[in-house]
């Protein structure tokens, strides 16, 4: 999400002999300025989050939405937004969206069933969520979803591989429905269409905070559960880093290994250190674009800049040793959704648009929040007792635990928690005091402490 509100200035010429194509981070730019131009209306308190859809020799195509600041779980109009590559120019906007006709016709083929009625549904990054009840059986509902970035195809297959091979009590997963008669239905482009069934209980983000500490114990434990037995299904045979991609022969569910998307890193990577390499690489890329930290900027962008241009070069070869393993990327508590009644128990875990063959210690970020309290920098204060939960997480799955303190995992973190801490988010000019200098802490003991080790 980008919250600060550029502006763009771009000169094109009219001879289309000598015309010069904006390049798509000036169509960025002119995305932003446009979403906060009050077109789409109120901006305040907004930011705005996209994504390219596609690009081509005359257009970039986005998906974008103007987002509450403030997280909520109203839905979001996203709209598809073309930029005239040769003009610089905006076409008018099409908000996404299925109507009633669209989604009657997706049901009856996906499940067989009849429409009856339709709301709009809480939204996951990038998606249009729909929730449909069904003529049939009023207990049976569905979730229709479009997607953007996953590949609804190979996201089915993956789900449906994890059905199959895990214990439901241990890794719950909602049964998906493929639209019938095509690969990867599209009533907007790009937009993939996923239909799972609805799965009713509460948002562990929402309920976890609040939940007394043996409570927190337990849930943990669950978790810890569900992530082990993910990190044991069989990795395809290559070696690689990389996306992971699943195809249903009807016989069996093949797997493979492609470039990862969902951090924009490229690859695949046939070693470890070449992954972490394009990790820093696009977080540097991402620092060098975030906006209103010009402060932290002053201190920290040249020196990580030099450091990463001169080729890190000096990456451990232990890290090679690190266990590869098959992971779902966004497997946190907003994911997870748990019982009305009983809080600890699982009764589903969501949103497999993305999953990856990568070191399993690339999911410290993940893990680590469910020891700390949520906070706008991503990162907040532990919670009390922080260290029994951390201890009955990894306590839980203790042949990982052991490769924790591995030199490779240890090593391997060192430089991917540089890639994950190098740039910080935007801090409220609202703080003062401890609380202004406490914002930005732990991305400067990280930064500074990387840096004195490795660059000097």
């Amino acid at each position: 999400m980008d919250s600060s509100n550029p502006t763009v200035s771009i000169s094109m010429t009219t001879d289309p002999t000598k015309r010069r194509l904006i390049t798509l981070e000036q169509g960025i730019s002119t995305l932003l300025s446009y979403m906060f131009s009050g077109t789409l209306g109120p901006t305040e308190g907004k930011g705005v989050s996209y994504s390219v859809l596609s690009e081509s020799e005359n257009y970039f195509s986005f998906i974008a939405a103007l987002e509450d600041k403030e997280k909520t779980a109203k839905p979001i109009h996203r709209y598809h937004v073309t930029i005239d590559r040769i003009s610089g120019n905006v076409q008018p906007p099409q908000l996404i969206s299925l109507s009633t006709i669209d989604l009657a016709d997706v049901i009856v083929k996906a499940t067989g069933h009849h429409l009856a009625t339709s709301t709009r549904f809480t939204d996951g990054a990038l998606s249009i969520s729909y929730k449909v009840s069904v003529q049939e059986d009023p207990d049976i509902e569905y979730v229709v979803q479009l997607r953007h970035h996953g590949d609804v195809t190979s996201m089915n297959a993956v789900m449906q591989l994890v059905s199959s091979t895990v214990d439901v009590k241990l890794l719950p997963v909602p049964a998906v429905y493929p639209v019938k008669g095509k690969k990867q239905r599209e009533v907007h482009p790009g937009m993939g269409i996923q239909i799972a069934r609805f799965i009713p209980g509460i948002m562990g983000h929402a309920s976890y905070p609040s939940m007394n500490h043996q409570e927190k114990l337990v849930l943990v434990m669950n978790l810890a559960r569900a992530f082990n037995a993910l990190w044991q299904i069989a990795p395809p045979a290559e070696g690689l880093i990389g996306e992971l991609k699943a195809h249903n022969t009807g016989r069996q569910i093949e797997l493979s290994v492609g470039p990862d998307r969902y951090h924009s890193l490229g690859g695949p990577f046939s070693s470890v250190a070449a992954y972490l390499r394009a990790s820093i690489r696009a977080a540097l890329s991402a620092f060098q674009k975030q906006q209103g930290i010009e402060e932290y900027k002053s201190r920290y962008l040249q020196r990580v800049t030099e450091f990463v241009e001169a080729g890190m070069l000096s990456i451990p070869a232990v890290v090679e040793q690190i266990p590869i393993v098959v992971v779902h990327e966004d497997m946190g508590l907003h994911n997870v959704i748990v019982s009305a009644a009983d809080p600890t128990h699982i009764v589903a875990i969501i949103d497999w648009e993305f999953c990856s063959v990568t070191p399993y210690a690339s999911l410290f970020p993940v893990i680590e929040k469910l020891f700390r309290k949520p906070a706008a920098n991503g990162f907040g204060a532990e919670y009390p007792y922080a260290d029994e939960l951390r201890n009955a997480f990894w306590g839980t799955i203790p042949d990982w635990e052991q490769w924790n303190k591995n030199e490779a995992t240890m090593a391997f973190l060192e430089w991917f928690r540089f890639a994950k801490f190098m740039k910080a988010e935007w801090r409220p000019d609202s703080l003062e005091g401890e609380e202004k200098e406490a914002y930005w802490a732990e991305n400067v003991k990280v930064v500074e402490d990387f840096l004195a080790k490795y660059h000097s």
